[in-house]
């Protein structure tokens, strides 16, 4: 019936599509340009693989987080927390690996740290996303040894507006949530100054689990029963900002601010003690570009300054024990006294960058000089940074009270015209990483400092090549280094949202890796696309295992999680088309295509990694009509079985009982899934305002699947969101 049903959709809105209409055909434009890469390079001159999602394909594409957003895109998955928290994953890393910036800058958040942590950005205002895959740490530094995510939100404006004052408005209910999502933008200006204000707000309750999700019964943990809602998935969160710029000839500088608040429910195992995070996040941001006149070298500057405060803290109902003993001592209490903090994450940081573009004949580059500073701290009585003696090894780790940490790097990139059809480029960075620890050492009972240096070099060389007109080939081979986090080297402490007891590996050496990549593109005509292959390959890859053991902490038992390093190789293939297939003079009828493969090894336990993500393959159709566009695509997940699978596991009858229950929590399978969602837009005009009513469906078959790169912790208990039907309607004034 529900196959029935969206044929005859389909049907209609084919047959609409075809009404003669005065529409302008579809026009071929200029070539993009990469915003996040330093000299501004082409879409077709970039040798590396990239996405960007603007104006329409943006549009489409929104959801409630970034990760969301995204987790279409070829070669980007999402590290699924509940419908809150769920940061991108490029080319299966993420974490220290992956940078999400704002405008250019760090985001100042604590995301990295857990996937239970979410990303202070709501994607409903943003202009354009920008994704790098691949080695970006030449711009970037080490943490973006797996490729950056830029979210433009254009608060600084960088050009003046075409008109003295106008608005935004968007808004829209989601059926799967009872979400309401509302969001406005104002802006207004001259010639030379420009500014804006705006304002965003989300509010949703337990999303609704697809027809066949199970959870374990509350009375009898080995009877599954169905459940209707994912419990303790529900949010709200809110934004307020405003930004302005002064423009003249042969430059701009402006400033903004945002404050964004969230506090959201994490879903899984400690569902019924309704834990929750309540997360802070005020941002200030300064950029500036101008040319330089009255050098025959320099041609321009660019200054990009950002500073973060960040905070937010883990809550939850006391734990079972505790309870008993308050209601001993007082029998009424108000119901806010039931909840307990956890744990407190606070970040301040400060970055700030400057680059110098240069033109000497036909190379042409950038040299600059990149500064990031930071201030951590994590209380609370369930602190990852608690430290205390492992019994199993006799380490003592130190409690880490706070980290000041800077990083100061100088990096090159240079671009050579070797002839009309062939570009070369190549970088250098040298990076100085200095950490200043305050910790509580358990041996002596005393307070003391630990001071941590440490640098790092990253490089990089590639072409790309112009085959024919609109045909490109490029190609990159890159080396990165990333020196591990604190929180990879002197964790030892209990993760309440995550249920599990982390431990940092302090004999953990330098991450090193080596890519190479190369990539085929068409960029214009009515064939468009990118083919890209990639494998690289780390030395002393870094990645949280699971021990098999457990830790008791409050009464609560927590699955033991260990920091360990081994040698490692990804490799893969990405591939995304476009297909003008009809282009008449009244509607035009488009094609796409995406899909992507992912292998990663455990080089050193002839094994597979955990959380790497399975093959997908998503087709999709959209017809234009001068007011109506409507498009359906299907997305299919295949099955991932490739788990690690280590040598002592190996199947032995006298002990599989007892291997099965030192291993209970590792990695599982995932089963296959496809999901089915559809979309139409109508244009709407009042006066010389311009709006559009849209109408979304997502996973319209109710089906049933679970993201293989979500934490073991939380995969079974948080299944993709059931069938959703979105209704909103935005309007430009």
């Amino acid at each position: 019936m529900k196959i029935q049903s969206f044929l005859i959709l389909s049907t209609s809105f084919f047959a609409l599509a075809q009404e003669k209409s005065t529409g302008e055909s579809i026009e071929e434009l200029d070539a993009l340009t990469i915003e996040s890469t330093p000299l501004g390079t082409t879409t077709g001159e970039v040798s590396q693989a990239w996405s960007v999602l603007d104006e329409d394909k943006l549009e489409n594409a929104k959801s409630a987080t970034i990760g969301q957003t995204l987790a279409n895109q070829p070669g980007i998955s999402q590290s699924f927390f509940g419908p809150s928290a769920n940061r991108p994953m490029i080319r299966g890393l993420d974490k220290f690996r992956v940078r999400m910036l704002q405008n250019g800058t760090d985001t100042f958040d604590v995301s990295p740290q857990s996937e239970d942590h979410a990303v202070p950005v709501d994607p409903m205002l943003l202009d354009r996303i920008e994704i790098l895959r691949g080695s970006s740490a030449l711009l970037h530094g080490g943490n973006a040894i797996g490729g950056i995510v830029n979210m433009i939100d254009r608060s600084i404006p960088e050009q003046p507006y075409d008109k003295s004052f106008g608005a935004s408005l968007r808004s829209s209910y989601t059926s799967v949530n009872d979400g309401w999502n509302y969001g406005a933008i104002g802006f207004s200006g001259t010639d030379s100054l420009s500014f804006q204000i705006s304002g965003f707000g989300r509010d949703f309750d337990d999303y609704d689990a697809p027809d066949g999700f199970e959870t374990a019964s509350e009375e009898n943990a080995s009877v599954m029963v169905p459940t209707e809602k994912v419990l303790n998935s529900h949010g709200d969160s809110s934004s307020f900002a405003f930004g302005g710029a002064t423009h003249w000839e042969s430059g701009f500088a402006g400033i903004s601010f945002s404050q964004y608040e969230n506090t959201y429910g994490v879903p899984g195992g400690h569902a019924e003690s309704e834990t929750r995070l309540e997360m802070e996040s005020d941002r200030f941001q300064a950029r500036s570009k101008f040319e330089i006149t009255g050098s025959d070298w320099l041609r321009s500057a660019e200054l990009n300054f950002g500073y973060g405060d960040y905070n937010h803290v883990e809550i939850g109902k006391a734990h079972a024990h505790e309870e008993e003993e308050e209601e001993e001592e007082e029998e009424e209490h108000h119901e806010e006294e039931e909840f307990e903090e956890h744990a407190k994450y606070l970040r301040e940081g400060m970055e700030a960058r400057v680059g110098l573009s240069h033109e000497i004949g036909s190379l042409s580059g950038v040299f600059g000089i990149h500064g990031l500073f930071d201030e951590l701290s994590i209380g609370g009585e369930e602190s990852i940074f608690a430290g205390d003696t492992n019994s199993s090894n006799d380490i003592t780790f130190d409690k880490i009270n706070n980290e000041e940490a800077q990083k100061l790097a100088i990096f090159l990139i240079e671009e050579f015209e070797l002839s009309e059809n062939t570009l070369l480029n190549a970088g250098i960075r040298w990076e100085g990483f200095d950490r200043e620890l305050e910790v509580f050492k358990h041996d002596d009972n005393q307070s003391g400092s630990n001071d941590l240096d440490d640098t790092s070099v990253s490089a990089s060389a590639g072409f790309s090549h112009e085959l024919s007109e609109g045909w490109n080939f490029s190609s990159n081979i890159s080396y990165s280094e990333r020196i591990p986090d604190t929180a990879e080297l002197y964790s030892y402490g209990p993760h309440h949202a995550t249920e599990a007891f982390e431990i940092g590996n302090p004999s953990l050496d330098k991450e090193t890796a080596i890519g190479i990549e190369v990539i085929l593109r068409r960029t214009m005509g009515d064939f468009t696309g990118q083919l890209s292959a990639f494998h690289t390959k780390f030395d002393d890859y870094v990645y949280l295992e699971a021990t098999g053991g457990e830790q008791l902490v409050e009464g609560e038992h927590m699955m033991e999680m260990q920091y360990e390093a081994v040698e490692a190789e990804f490799q893969g293939l990405e591939a995304e088309i476009d297909w003008i297939a009809i282009e008449n003079p009244g509607w035009s009828l488009l094609f796409s295509a995406y899909g992507d493969l992912l292998r990663g090894k455990n080089k050193s336990e002839n094994t597979h990694l955990p959380r790497i993500a399975p093959a997908r393959l998503g087709v999709g159709f959209e017809i234009q009509t001068e007011k109506l566009r409507f498009g359906v695509d299907l997305n299919h997940v295949f099955k991932q079985n490739r788990i690690p699978v280590h040598e002592e596991e190996e199947h032995d009858d006298d002990h599989e009982e007892e291997e099965e229950e030192d291993h209970a929590h590792e990695e599982t399978a995932t089963a296959a899934f496809s999901i089915l969602n559809a979309y139409a837009t109508y244009d709407l005009s009042l006066g010389k305002s311009q709006g559009q009513l849209f109408v979304r469906g997502y996973n319209l078959a109710d089906e049933l699947g679970f993201n293989h790169t979500s934490p073991s912790s939380i995969k079974e208990y948080a299944p993709i969101p059931g069938a959703n039907v979105e209704i909103g309607l935005k309007f430009d004034f």
